[in-house]
């Protein structure tokens, strides 16, 4: 082989490294592939220009040469250093400095080349050496990090043997093939490194996404075992339930409700699995209903046959509370504006056709219907309340707002409380905390409280406590109302404020409306809790 072709190969073999670099630069713009780049550019410099027997060399050309393999060392140094995230230690330079400088001093001292370069071979020797290890270290598992670090290695190797070979001319052809080979295996390394760094990456980025997003995300395998081949651990946070626990389509079955069964296994039909989202409600870990959000596509293979379902659930229970109060105050708007049109009308006759009764009734031709009369009178009376009851429904109701403190209505009001109580043999505990004055209408709070008080003392049995707290918490005031009762039924907490819906023989069904429209223009929450053991409400008001 002739040095010629010897050389021409190294020079392709540079090329190849300043292309490869130079691509990895336009794609990503890191600062250190620029550095990279120019490390190979110095190197094709001088392999072109000055890379010629020692003995054809001029004292200038030698000057540049060690000078151009100074530089190029220390800028591999510093790109890959910062490849791994690191800055470039003042060793290095400091070392460069020294050994530049000895191998100045050979040339102008005239030394022989074999002792000149050696403080040049040493650095340019342990750069690569360097370089090999520091991407063994940083870069991800793979062949790209295997064969990039190996080269670097090897190429480290061979600078070290330039002083003891270059005097053997039958070598010098085979050392510049080596150096060549070595490049294009370093050349095909980086961009496998740069393959399986984006790779991992993007696993890393999935993982991070996966393990941080409220959504769950989730893969289902139809082929023979059909399961789940993933769910993240958002899961956890809406079922209560790890990851682990959800193998089959069978375990995911049993926490979703009945009702929504049906739903849940299109998924596993493949030729049902519906496009749009789908909404079912799950029963968590700890007996809470959550209402969840699905969203599935169809994952094929080459011959267009399904062979898994990917989607996303997401929890949206606070969306389906909020679109109920939404239409829970629709529903008391439109009871507002019927109150507020006829109900003063309706009253206006009744009010006459009561006035005539008691009249006839006094009449002695009449005394054999007292009892009818009687009657009458009474089932008017009560027509005259629901009507009362539903004026309070107005929306455009006047309220007299001003400085009250809650617990002053409470204690007056708790004697009345009490003798209700006594009736049915319920013990109620008054627990008020100290809480600031609130800005309220204190009639409509006295009529919220006993239609609370009087709700919970009616919802349980002889011996059951009814317990009216008050509190602070945040910005905010709390009335908090709890009874020892079974709990509102699911069907009537759905509807619940909805006029005319009661379950008492004798309820009008507008207590909770009323409520709810009483909470509204306080700029009140009321938030219900029920199961078994009982019912707390909390009615939350503002403090500003």
């Amino acid at each position: 082989m002739s040095l010629d072709t010897a050389i021409t190969t190294n020079i392709i073999a540079t090329t190849l490294m300043v292309l490869t670099y130079t691509y990895l630069f336009i794609q990503y713009k890191q600062s250190y592939l620029a550095k990279w780049v120019m490390v190979w550019v110095l190197q094709e410099i001088r392999l072109v220009f000055l890379d010629k027997p020692f003995g054809e060399q001029l004292i200038v050309p030698s000057f540049l040469y060690i000078g151009l393999s100074f530089a190029n060392s220390l800028l591999m140094i510093a790109g890959t250093v910062g490849f791994a995230g690191k800055r470039l230690s003042p060793k290095w330079l400091v070392t460069a400095l020294v050994f530049s400088t000895l191998s100045f001093l050979g040339i102008f001292g005239g030394l022989a080349p074999s002792l000149y370069m050696l403080p040049g071979v040493a650095f340019v020797g342990s750069a690569y050496i360097y370089t090999g290890f520091v991407i063994w270290n940083s870069c991800a598992p793979g062949m790209g990090k295997w064969l990039t670090a190996s080269a670097f290695v090897l190429l480290g190797v061979h600078a070290f043997d330039m002083p003891f070979l270059f005097s053997l001319a039958w070598f010098a052809p085979w050392g510049y093939l080596i150096d060549g080979l070595l490049r294009y295996a370093i050349a095909i390394g980086i961009i496998l490194v740069y393959f399986e760094k984006t790779k991992n990456e993007l696993e890393q980025y999935y993982q991070l996404l996966a393990r941080n997003t409220t959504d769950v995300i989730y893969r289902y395998n139809f082929n023979s075992p059909a399961g789940f081949d993933y769910i993240s651990p958002a899961v956890t946070h809406l079922t209560g339930y790890t990851p682990d626990y959800f193998r089959t389509l069978r375990q995911v079955m049993r926490i979703i409700h009945p009702d929504d069964r049906a739903k849940l296994k299109k998924i596993a039909t493949v030729g049902s699995l519906p496009d749009g989202f789908v909404t079912l409600r799950v029963r968590a870990r700890n007996g809470d209903i959550v209402w969840a959000e699905q969203k599935n596509s169809l994952v094929v293979d080459s011959t267009g046959r399904p062979i898994a379902a990917e989607g996303i659930v997401r929890d949206i229970t606070k969306r389906i509370l909020l679109e109920e109060d939404v239409s829970r105050l629709d529903r008391l708007n439109i009871v507002g504006q019927m109150a507020a049109n006829f109900a003063h009308e309706v009253r206006n006759p009744l009010t006459t056709v009561r006035g005539y009764l008691q009249l006839l009734g006094k009449k002695s031709e009449f005394s054999n219907y007292k009892e009818q009369f009687g009657l009458l009178l009474e089932e008017l009376d009560r027509t005259n309340h629901i009507i009362t009851e539903y004026l309070s429904l107005s929306k455009n109701k006047i309220v007299e707002m001003k400085k009250c403190n809650l617990n002053h209505i409470l204690l007056a009001l708790h004697p009345l409380v009490q003798a209700t109580a006594v009736s049915t043999q319920v013990t109620v505990d008054l627990n008020l905390g100290a809480i600031p004055e609130l800005y309220i209408d204190d009639k409509e709070i006295k009529q919220l409280i006993l239609n609370l008080t009087r709700n919970a003392i009616e919802a349980m049995t002889s011996g059951g406590k009814l317990e009216i707290k008050t509190l602070v918490s945040g910005n905010s005031t709390i009335l908090i109302v709890t009874d020892q009762g079974k709990g509102i039924p699911s069907h009537v907490m759905d509807n619940l404020g909805k006029p005319f819906l009661t379950t008492k023989e004798n309820g009008t069904g507008l207590g909770m409306a009323i409520c709810y429209r009483i909470c509204l223009r306080h700029n009140a929450k009321l938030d219900i809790n029920t199961g078994p053991a009982g019912t707390t409400i909390n009615v939350i008001f503002p403090n500003s």
